[in-house]
């Protein structure tokens, strides 16, 4: 093989871990809606002993599969190291640890397990010493800080997924969900600080925040009972970094020199940030009066309204990056956004109704905020498709990142083009 198509090896790869994150997705979520339905009494009890791994499935299997696989896809735009050849063998690590690992709980193999369990350790650790290269050739030094914070969180939460499942666990769930949390956050400050030519030294503030936070959730999985006043710290960390967030990216210019496609980053990004705030006052709720309800709107307010916004902003630069083709922004579409925000209203508003009313109604209704965000999430991945094969029917492939930016840059720095201008994406 020539050294230039060992450099094209690293995005043919990312292929098919997308398909595989994607494939875990729809699983997780068919397993999750699946339980919605049961809890609420409006359908029958199916998969029931892959409830528990709802959460597992999701973060590892889909989160985790598609983050590594868009940083393995700009592998071809580093220098070639030790760090970068390993990263290609973090994906099989992460599916094939998350696979054995519920195959050890449903055969009810401890053995089984800890050798899953081991298998996502040493994913990311692989990982680490990815994001620890990026420093090295001198990355965006607080993005990659938050990126390493983030699969610090990914490391504990595969060491305590071998004893346990998160749920009843605040501290392991969150720690579970700041890995996807932090590491968005880092995205946000490497394409605000490249969009706008500015230091990213004004973030140290959140990302202080964001430590204090995972050590607080960190100690909090490892001693449950060490009551609620570190959680209610914690929680109040994380909606003050959110507010943060979204102070310094509205600020830094109006939306009224914002492109089309800014305009729905943008409007992703500043309702992620609020679900972001609603979540974290739904945990601080929970840790002052653990009621159900509110541990059910603080996870959903973070899973599906912080990341899964931020997923639905992002998804249409680094979905096109990996399979390396351009994205019509003319097919850019607010539906997914408008069905997704549906069924949060839906399911969480349903939920603390419940506490006034045993309407069956409002079951039914919390039960249909599944299937909604089922077909979010297709209407998202049809637009992508529509979007990419509408450019390559015109023969307008994406460029050869490698032709316009330096070695050293990461998948995301491929996007370059699309947001260097004097606004912030997402502003």
């Amino acid at each position: 093989m020539s050294s230039e198509e060992a450099r094209e090896t690293p995005r043919s790869m990312a292929l098919p871990y997308m398909g595989a994150s994607i494939a875990f997705m729809l699983f997780a979520l068919t397993v999750g809606i699946f339980r919605l339905s049961a809890q609420n009494g409006v359908g029958p009890v199916l998969l029931a002993d892959l409830y528990p791994l709802h959460p597992l499935l999701m973060v590892f299997g889909f989160i985790g599969g598609i983050i590594v696989t868009e940083r393995i896809a700009g592998v071809e735009l580093l220098p070639h190291t030790k760090q970068t050849s390993l990263s290609l063998a973090i994906p099989p690590f992460i599916f094939g640890g998350m696979a054995v690992e519920a195959a050890g709980y449903l055969l009810g193999l401890t053995a089984l397990r800890y050798v899953g369990a081991a298998l996502l350790v040493v994913s990311c650790l692989l990982f680490l010493a990815l994001l620890r290269s990026f420093l090295e050739i001198g990355r965006e030094g607080i993005s990659v800080l938050f990126m390493i914070l983030s699969a610090f969180a990914l490391l504990l939460s595969a060491v305590l997924s071998a004893f346990s499942y998160p749920a009843g666990n605040v501290g392991f769930a969150m720690i579970l969900l700041l890995f996807p949390i932090v590491f968005v956050l880092g995205e946000r400050v490497e394409l605000s600080s490249l969009a706008t030519r500015s230091s990213s030294n004004r973030f140290v503030p959140a990302l202080l925040l964001a430590v204090a936070a995972a050590v607080l959730f960190g100690f909090g999985a490892l001693f449950p009972g060490a009551g609620s006043a570190a959680f209610i710290v914690a929680f109040g960390a994380t909606g003050i970094a959110f507010g943060f967030f979204l102070l310094m990216e509205k600020s830094a210019h109006p939306k009224s020199v914002a492109s089309p496609f800014q305009k729905y980053v943008g409007r992703h990004v500043e309702l992620a940030y609020a679900w972001g705030l609603a979540g974290s006052a739904f945990g601080i709720a929970y840790s002052l009066s653990p009621l159900f309800v509110f541990y059910d709107a603080f996870i959903h307010s973070l899973a599906l309204g912080f990341i899964g916004l931020m997923f639905l902003a992002h998804g249409p630069i680094i979905l096109p990056m990996v399979t390396g083709r351009k994205f019509d922004n003319a097919r850019l579409s607010f539906a997914p956004l408008a069905i997704l925000v549906l069924a949060l209203v839906m399911r969480i508003g349903s939920g603390l109704a419940l506490l006034y009313s045993r309407a069956w109604l409002l079951n039914l209704s919390v039960s249909v905020s599944g299937w909604l965000v089922f077909l979010a999430v297709i209407a998202f991945f049809a637009e992508i498709v529509r979007g990419t094969t509408h450019i390559r029917a015109a023969g307008s492939m994406i460029d050869d990142p490698r032709r316009t930016h330096s070695s050293g840059e990461s998948g995301l720095r491929a996007i370059t083009p699309i947001i260097r201008s004097k606004r912030v994406v997402g502003s």
